[in-house]
């Protein structure tokens, strides 16, 4: 809380009591970041990114460390915050699936850009994109992408 007093300073506790305990975190509330386990530190992580109310999420692989059973429970926490705060989230993941559950549009990048003109550049090309209506499920997604996605588990 640093140099906050009084009032503000009872504000930014509160508010900051809010977010633990929207991402789950209440009863570790007074516990050091170092003493909490992997899932507990990104849930922090994610608190304390929304505290400042962005207008958009950057979320690189953040889910690829934490075990299967963590990792959905994040992906129910990062939904529902989601559609409370409607921040808007770009989230990088190399897990299609992961991709199709939590995304509203996936972007799927393949194929390394080669360009004669800047050798030295490196980048991919997009090859779907693909707005997912969460209702619709795979139903939205085209045949050869499922087609590519089996082949390549």
């Amino acid at each position: 809380m640093g140099r906050l007093f009084g009032t503000a300073r009872r504000r930014a506790a509160d508010e900051a009591s809010e977010y633990l305990d929207a991402v789950g975190l209440a009863a570790a509330r007074d516990k050091y970041p170092a003493a909490l386990s992997g899932g507990m530190q990104q849930r922090l992580a994610l608190a304390q990114t929304l505290i400042k109310k962005p207008g958009i999420l950057l979320l690189d692989e953040p889910f690829g460390a934490l075990d299967p059973r963590t990792r959905k429970e994040m992906h129910a926490l990062l939904l529902r915050l989601w559609e409370a705060t409607k921040t808007t989230v770009f989230m990088v993941t190399h897990d299609l699936s992961e991709g199709f559950a939590l995304g509203t549009r996936l972007l799927v990048f393949d194929k390394l850009r080669w360009d004669p003109q800047a050798p030295e550049a490196f980048g991919a090309t997009v090859t779907y994109d693909i707005p997912l209506d969460r209702k619709a499920g795979m139903a939205a997604v085209p045949k050869e992408l499922i087609q590519s996605m089996e082949e390549h588990q």
